[in-house]
């Protein structure tokens, strides 16, 4: 009989709840994983867990057992013989936590291949033209960008059309310049989740990112700092402005944060963005939210309210209504314009007092969502021009 005859034959499965007794084979079993007792066994186990998790009806392909939990039991027992005497036998138990598999993590090789490509990155080109006219200012918003998400190409996807949106906004500067648009700054904002994070968001996370949390910071500050540094040279100013964002909140627990909003990979971003790049690249101005969930900046006389979104509730107008009034009563003047992140399609609502802008996302999508929900939206940066020269106070609306 084999080892996993043995267990067959005496095994409970159960998808959750208190352990059976040890003497009989059992697993509680989870989505990313489980805890399993062997059972007494006539023999030693000699560390082949792929035929245990197999009896179990887990393919060892997915999961795995973790080596430091294991467990084992060995006694002696009495056996009655075909004489009709007793002899005495050894029985082994085994007992251990096991895990899904993360399969989608990308090896040291592989990430330093990609921090060599972004290092080395540069555009084609960043000459710029003089242009007189009403001054405006170029708003260029990343949103949704979830490094380490392996969904939608992975990492090195991501990367690249982070990389190809900086060439495309140059290019897109460029347009505008020579249609006659007096471009007086640019507006680089994080309009949330720059990180895809490894635990909290969603059940197997961390068995689905392609890099650790330490991984995504270290990356999302050479591609933002990269960003920073070509844009930056375009106009006599460039304002650095972020957002503070679900994905981005530390210290979660159950789905929940328990930290204060402060605590957030959005923030830090730029907190060490701002260390690292103000003094030594000129012509910048940084915003930078501390714990507040709306993040506002005067832009060529234009009041534009940022937000990622993520604790809207209700009707989306109701929200922005009580927010404008609240700005309002804060800062003296309420938005001309908001702009939102967080749901991943491009939406623009006129509202008569003030108008709405929704970025697309940068990440691959989330082959969860479009199954589930059968919808889906292309992956892009929402770019406008906000000023007076306009009597929406935005104009030339471009998906790069």
């Amino acid at each position: 009989m084999s080892l996993a005859d043995d267990i067959a034959k005496q095994q409970n499965v159960k998808p959750g709840g208190s352990d059976p007794a040890d003497s009989k084979a059992w697993a509680t079993v989870g989505l990313d994983g489980g805890e399993l007792s062997t059972g007494a066994m006539p023999t030693e186990l000699a560390g082949d867990w792929d035929a245990v998790l197999r009896s179990f009806g887990l393919d060892p392909t997915v999961f795995e057992v973790a080596d430091d939990t294991v467990r084992m039991s060995k006694w002696q027992s009495s056996k009655r013989l075909e004489n009709g005497d007793r002899d005495l036998i050894w029985l082994w138990s085994y007992r251990a936590k096991f895990r899904r598999k993360s399969l989608t993590a990308l090896n040291d090789a592989e990430i330093d291949d990609i921090r060599k490509y972004v290092h080395k990155w540069k555009p084609t080109s960043t000459k710029v033209a003089v242009s007189n006219g009403i001054p405006c200012t170029f708003v260029f918003n990343w949103a949704d960008l979830q490094l380490g998400k392996s969904a939608g190409g992975g990492v090195d996807a991501t990367v690249e059309r982070m990389t190809d949106s900086i060439s495309d906004g140059v290019k897109r500067i460029k347009e505008l310049q020579r249609a006659g648009h007096n471009i007086e700054g640019v507006a680089f904002t994080n309009m949330g989740d720059p990180f895809e994070g490894c635990d909290g968001n969603y059940a197997s996370q961390l068995f689905t990112v392609e890099l650790t949390q330490r991984q995504q910071l270290l990356l999302g500050i050479d591609l933002f700092a990269k960003a920073i540094t070509t844009l930056a040279p375009l106009t006599p100013q460039l304002d650095v402005i972020g957002v503070l964002c679900n994905h981005g909140e530390w210290m979660r627990r159950g789905g929940k944060q328990v930290t204060s909003d402060s605590d957030n990979s959005g923030g830090f971003l730029l907190d060490a963005l701002y260390r690292i790049l103000d003094g030594n690249v000129p012509n910048l101005k940084w915003t930078i939210p501390h714990d507040e969930m709306v993040t506002t900046k005067v832009l060529s006389d234009v009041k534009v309210a940022f937000a990622h979104g993520h604790k809207m509730s209700g009707k989306k107008v109701d929200w922005f209504n009580a927010q404008s009034i609240k700005v309002l009563r804060e800062e003296g003047r309420e938005p001309d314009l908001w702009v939102t992140a967080h749901l991943h399609h491009l939406e623009i609502v006129d509202h008569g007092a003030y108008t709405s802008l929704q970025c697309p996302s940068l990440d691959g999508g989330s082959k969860w969502f479009a199954d589930s929900k059968g919808v889906w939206s292309t992956a892009g940066v929402l770019t406008f021009l906000v000023g007076r020269h306009d009597i929406r106070n935005y104009s030339d609306l471009a998906v790069l």
